[in-house]
């Protein structure tokens, strides 16, 4: 298995959990490794790989609406290159990790897979980007077996602070009243090493052409329930103050995101394992979200 972005939240996890099966991996820039659009550079690194997981590029769906090109540069053109390198070398299995963002403003049913795909932030109109091209490949064939994973809110140890979970966990673990940019958003929470199993079985897929996955708990959570939770394991107040924020604009919120998972659940025999109170107290105990 070669792994891109695995200086990243979940590419790390995967490393840590997937161990040897690791067989190559990939470190952005920042972290001293090479920029996507190096073809050459990753058609190394996937030599003798017989499946590629692509999870490299920014995550912080705020921050697009400033740098819009920077995130269509690396989720768009940099998934063109990775998979111009996998065909090239004879990669046969190929898992891409899009976002649900891609569903932008949806009723409040949970989502399934063929629902509308109407991005409203940067981020989510590049990684849709994405997965036409990831889709496109199945499509010629370039591959045997072709998965492409929509994760929901993800959340566990060593996720950064700057998240909705990583300034709850901070705040509940210091005991100080709760400050979020606004309680008003119903999210489904899913734990990275769920995700990183979800990972682990769409990779040994053989055969059977392009599946793409809503990878979720399939539960609502509201900003308050969540606050509650996070007070409740790190014994502080829970009390929530709204701020606002100044990354997004308020008018393109997305109010409600919820998965359906059934899908998942019987494409490749996935289920999500790790309640969310044991996989808040992970990040509390751990401390990287502190």
């Amino acid at each position: 298995m070669a792994v891109t972005g695995t200086d990243g939240f979940v590419g790390s996890a995967l490393v840590r959990l997937a161990g040897p099966l690791v067989y190559a991996q990939h470190r952005g820039p920042d972290a001293g490794g090479f920029d996507l659009a190096e073809q050459r550079r990753i058609e190394t690194l996937f030599d003798g790989a017989d499946v590629v997981v692509h999870l490299a590029g920014p995550s912080a769906v705020g921050k697009s609406f400033a740098a819009p090109a920077e995130f269509a540069r690396v989720h768009a053109a940099g998934t063109a290159s990775v998979l111009a390198a996998a065909e090239r070398i004879g990669v046969r299995r190929f898992v891409h990790v899009s976002s649900a963002e891609v569903y932008g403003r949806v009723v409040p049913v949970p989502v399934v897979e063929t629902a509308p795909i109407a991005p409203v932030s940067p981020y989510g109109a590049a990684k849709w980007a994405g997965e036409v091209l990831v889709a496109s490949a199945a499509q010629r064939g370039a591959f045997d077996a072709v998965t492409i994973l929509r994760p929901f809110s993800i959340y566990g140890p060593g996720l950064r602070s700057e998240g909705l979970v990583g300034r709850l966990v901070r705040q509940a673990a210091a005991r100080v009243p709760m400050r979020v940019f606004s309680t008003a958003p119903v999210r489904d929470y899913v734990h990275v090493d769920d995700v990183v199993h979800a990972l682990m079985l769409a990779s040994a897929r053989t055969s059977g052409g392009l599946l793409t996955l809503n990878i979720a708990a399939g539960r609502p959570v509201t900003v308050p329930d969540l606050a509650v939770l996070c007070a409740e394991i790190g014994g502080g107040p829970s009390e929530l103050c709204e701020i606002g924020s100044a990354d997004r604009p308020s008018a393109l919120d997305i109010l409600w995101l919820v998965a359906d998972i059934s899908f998942a659940e019987r494409a490749i025999e996935w289920r999500p394992t790790i309640a969310l109170r044991d996989g808040l107290r992970s990040c509390m105990a751990d401390g990287t979200c502190a």
